[in-house]
């Protein structure tokens, strides 16, 4: 099916409701299509099989001219991709990429992927030992994963490439979306947890880690919930409050690092460093790796340096000064209101609501000043610029959304208007988190009746042109959905919401069972988005969730300062340690709030970041590969003697 605006030259259709439901009825030919051909035992369909289809998608635009797409077609041919060239129209050229098991093989073992071997342990893909790689009951075409094999096209086919899309003959490179396999993440009201491998094997380590993440914090959100009712019931003392949430969130950070270890480990990505492979972006000369003696990119450091201390961070700076410079003026127009208006008035709750709408444009418009500066960083690998990125976003992003509540909480000392702000604030911030999560899905349902009436079959004229139907309008309306940059928005959002939770535990009781609501659908909707509205993003390698995991500890750590503060600014602990300790009243905080520090240390010692089967599993790793080294020099040493 295609719309009637595909049949007209000009530029594809960029309409993500017609994509989703041409996707809806796509899924319904393709598994009628494999049943048809199950039943008549067609042993050569490759509608289950990951190999010997297509992969990848390259769409070229206006500009290219027959002979840039021959010249491309030749360059990818040469490295033992299969190509269909597919030249539909002036405005619709596509060239299909695949790849026998053997040539994918072949590039693991060129990208030193980690598989698990026999022996159990995790090696790099060596393609002449493969039988170590063969587990009981495995077969070759299962040691590869869904996500790994448009990579492994995509890495190797690029950089020679790289001049076609520079000089505006590309428009587009994505891999296709496998229908068939998007069903496992259906919504499934029997499901109890989300199948995290599955995701991990379609969409890569970096999405695989995010939904791990956010599947083990709304179920760790249960423990504050519940406590957060039994504290508004039974009105638990502060001190009680402050140090249930130093063990819970210290707890729970500590166990999310084992957690993420056994993930990484099993996915082939704990040991990676910042000497891996640098990201497509990085820019630099030529020189021999240190390492490897290869020819790799290299830019002087200090250039990276001068960059982020001059430049980056003064405005840095500036932008944070600027965002508390506007929370401090909401009091003022606040204070007016209530001088002209009165305390009974409904005009005080604008200021609040303004303030909450203006953090968001704030946080979308500093979101992209940050992903600027970090660019004319130049930071090598992706871990390393998105370290950078996060750690800009996250010093503006606490000083936009609590900087208010901090002012209020130990300057003001207003307690009563403290909760007031607090969860106005969060309310709304939920509010337009669900209206983003939401809006789009929603529409798209609302309205695919309405453009159901404007889908008409493929023009007579351009199906000679085309050699695989189904393919060709597959390709077409993927390459009108939005790509899918990265899980920083996701991760943004959840981080904010543990501040919500945690800073001001001790005035707000019920925040950690509205983040608890908020989360169970909030992660079906951001994978409904990620298979329905999203094109399918090339995998992305992560040992851990990087910079927000150091985020979430700052957080712990002032919430840990916040709520002793607020402990201390009840009029009944202030007269009792006035009392006991007349001449430093002050010196029982610091008392106290250091007794916490140490629990917080205790806990981060007693947990190990990683499982002791995953230690084990590196220390046998180690041993096999010093092992191996050994046989070579033996098996050298020997030959030389015969020689």
């Amino acid at each position: 099916m295609m719309s009637e605006d595909a049949k007209s030259p000009g530029p594809r259709t960029r309409n993500i409701i017609e994509n989703q439901l041409f996707r809806r009825q796509r899924s319904l030919k393709l598994e009628a299509l494999q049943r048809q051909r199950t039943l008549q035992g067609d042993d050569d369909t490759d509608v289950a099989e990951p190999f010997d289809k297509t992969q990848i998608v390259i769409i070229f635009t206006e500009k290219a001219k027959l002979r840039h797409c021959q010249d491309v077609e030749k360059i990818i041919q040469e490295f033992g991709i299969q190509t269909t060239l597919e030249i539909v129209g002036n405005t619709e050229k596509y060239l299909y990429l695949s790849a026998s098991l053997d040539t994918l093989l072949r590039l693991a073992d060129v990208a030193e992927l980690e598989k698990k071997t026999t022996t159990g342990s995790m090696q790099k893909f060596n393609n002449g030992c493969i039988s170590d790689f063969l587990l009981p009951g495995m077969g070759k075409d299962q040691i590869l994963r869904y996500c790994e094999i448009p990579v492994l096209i995509k890495d190797v086919i690029k950089p020679p490439i790289k001049s076609y899309i520079q000089k505006g003959y590309i428009e587009d490179m994505f891999p296709l979306h496998d229908i068939l396999y998007l069903d496992r993440f259906n919504w499934n009201l029997k499901r109890t947890q989300l199948p995290i491998e599955d995701i991990r094997n379609y969409f890569g380590s970096s999405i695989g880690l995010y939904f791990g993440f956010i599947e083990f914090y709304t179920k760790a959100l249960i423990f504050p919930a519940v406590f957060g009712i039994l504290q508004y019931l039974f009105e638990l003392n502060l001190s009680i409050v402050c140090s249930f949430y130093v063990v819970w969130t210290t707890i729970f950070l500590e166990l999310w690092k084992r957690k993420c270890a056994g993930y990484s480990y099993r996915w082939g990505t704990i040991e990676m460093s910042s000497l891996d492979k640098p990201r497509s972006a990085y820019q630099g000369q030529l020189k021999p790796d240190p390492i490897t003696g290869k020819m790799t990119l290299h830019y002087p450091m200090r250039y990276t340096y001068l960059q982020m201390y001059c430049i980056s961070y003064p405005v840095v700076l500036a932008c944070v000064v600027a965002a508390g410079w506007f929370a401090l003026y909401q009091f003022q127009i606040e204070a007016e209101v209530l001088a002209d208006f009165g305390a009974d008035s409904w005009l005080l709750y604008v200021p609040v609501i303004v303030q909450s709408i203006l953090i968001a444009i704030f946080s979308w418009a500093y979101e992209k000043l940050a992903t600027f500066l970090t660019k004319l960083e130049n930071h090598r690998t992706r871990s390393q610029y998105d370290r950078h990125r996060v750690n800009k976003l996250m010093l503006f992003e606490i000083v936009n959304n609590f900087f208010s509540q901090f002012y209020i909480a130990f300057v003001l000392q207003d307690l009563k208007q403290l909760k007031y702000q607090l969860m106005m604030q969060l309310l709304i911030f939920q509010l337009l988190c669900i209206a983003q999560e939401i809006g789009v899905p929603l529409m798209a349902v609302l309205r695919q009746k309405y453009v159901k009436f404007r889908h008409r079959e493929v023009a007579a004229e351009k199906l000679d042109n085309i050699s695989d139907q189904p393919r060709y309008e597959q390709s077409f309306y993927e390459s009108g959905l939005d790509a899918y940059h990265s899980t920083y928005e996701d991760y943004l959002q959840v981080c904010i919401q543990f501040g919500f939770v945690v800073l001001f535990a001790a005035v707000a009781p019920f925040a950690a069972i509205g983040a608890l609501v908020n989360n169970v659908f909030a992660v079906h909707i951001d994978m409904f988005k990620l298979c329905n509205i999203f094109k399918r993003p090339f995998a992305r390698r992560a040992k851990n969730i990087g910079a927000w995991q150091l985020a979430f500890e700052l957080l712990s750590v002032m919430s840990l300062l916040s709520n002793c503060g607020l402990l201390f600014l009840q009029p009944n602990v202030k007269e009792f340690f006035s009392h006991w300790l007349p001449s430093v009243p002050d010196l029982s905080f610091v008392i106290f709030e250091h007794l916490l520090l140490g629990l917080k240390f205790i806990i981060h010692k007693v947990i190990h970041e990683r499982p002791r089967w995953v230690r084990i599993g590196l220390l046998k790793a180690d041993f096999e590969t010093s092992q191996a080294l050994k046989q070579l020099k033996k098996f050298k040493t020997e030959a030389n003697k015969m020689a």
